[in-house]
């Protein structure tokens, strides 16, 4: 009796996959799906080409040196398939990328896969959607929670999750002049200074979705999206069509804050809801992100904000258009 031997292939997620301008910097969030492998790479190298198909540059992570950079990489154990968060993420706004050929090394087996990445420029002019001093408590960088969102794990397949629709999601927070997001006792919800403070239409739309029935009780169990489907990951939330295949999802929003229902018209500005603490929410705060779709099977999409400022100390940035991410506050206007 002869075991069949599977080869090892790569593949990237999602095809395709956009690079985001941050400033001086540009990044590519895309993830490595490696399957048919018994073990975790030892090797993972990408090779950057321009338009015209000229190498631009290379790099790699490896088991080379007493601590090895592969050993930074969240890989996770040996299965059927495993998600590997593209380690080569962020390059000089200078870099032209047309493609990238990504290589994992397995043992004696290598296997590539090329992608060719796209700037994603949003045909929504979106606002940030809550007023006033705000900080991003968590964003879609590197280690942020939204972007390590394994939906290859069987559990989460099993609960019909198939991809990473918090891609380029938000966790937003309203702070007060010292960055403080609560007075008090931080287990009640009142003590929060963004409990029940207005949620605004980012952009014009049209709302396809808003449930409010759920408590605002920080607390959630995988049965309830057992229960209620995938979206019961938001708790109660609201979502906005903008056209152009752009959704608005504003997730733990307060219960019965619900202002719009399925079919509302709303400009941009119009008040929606306020924040709560409902769902999968460690504290109040809004859940916000923009994405292909209107529920879970949807990809995210990057955001550009337009006419809000940064806050750099006791300096204020104002800015016309721009992405935002993890530890910044802002200020809405």
């Amino acid at each position: 009796m002869f075991a069949l031997l599977l080869a090892v292939t790569l593949s990237v997620r999602p095809d395709p996959c956009y690079i985001e301008r941050e400033g001086a910097h540009q990044s590519v969030n895309c993830d490595l799906i490696v399957a048919g492998a018994d073990k975790p790479p030892d090797e993972i190298h990408v090779s950057v080409y321009d338009r015209s198909g000229a190498l631009v540059l290379r790099r790699f992570i490896d088991g080379n040196g007493t601590r090895p950079s592969i050993r930074t990489i969240d890989i996770g154990e040996a299965s059927a398939q495993m998600l590997i968060f593209n380690p080569f993420h962020t390059f000089d706004a200078d870099v032209e990328i047309g493609s990238m050929t990504f290589e994992v090394k397995t043992g004696t087996e290598t296997a590539t896969a090329t992608v060719r990445p796209r700037h994603y420029e949003p045909k929504a002019k979106l606002i940030l959607p809550l007023k006033g001093r705000q900080l991003v408590w968590d964003g879609h960088d590197f280690l942020s929670h939204h972007r390590r969102w394994d939906y290859t794990i069987p559990g989460l397949q099993q609960l019909g999750f198939r991809t990473n629709f918090m891609r380029y999601s938000y966790d937003f927070v309203p702070v007060d002049e010292k960055g403080n997001m609560f007075k008090g006792d931080e287990a009640k919800n009142e003590s929060w200074f963004g409990f029940g403070q207005e949620l605004r239409a980012a952009a014009a739309g049209t709302v396809v979705s808003a449930a409010d029935a759920q408590p605002d009780s920080r607390s959630f169990t995988p049965q309830e999206i057992v229960d209620r489907g995938p979206m019961a990951v938001f708790g109660n939330y609201v979502v906005i069509d903008h056209g152009n295949g752009e959704f608005s999802v504003y997730g733990h929003i307060k219960q019965g804050s619900a202002r719009v229902k399925a079919g509302d018209r709303v400009s941009r500005g119009d008040v929606v809801a306020a924040i709560g603490a409902s769902g999968s929410s460690m504290f109040p705060h809004l859940h916000y992100e923009l994405q292909t779709g209107p529920d879970t099977n949807a990809e995210g999409l990057p955001s550009t904000f337009h006419d809000f400022e940064r806050v750099r100390g006791g300096r204020r940035v104002k800015v016309s258009a721009g992405s935002v991410n993890t530890g910044e506050i802002l200020e809405g206007r």
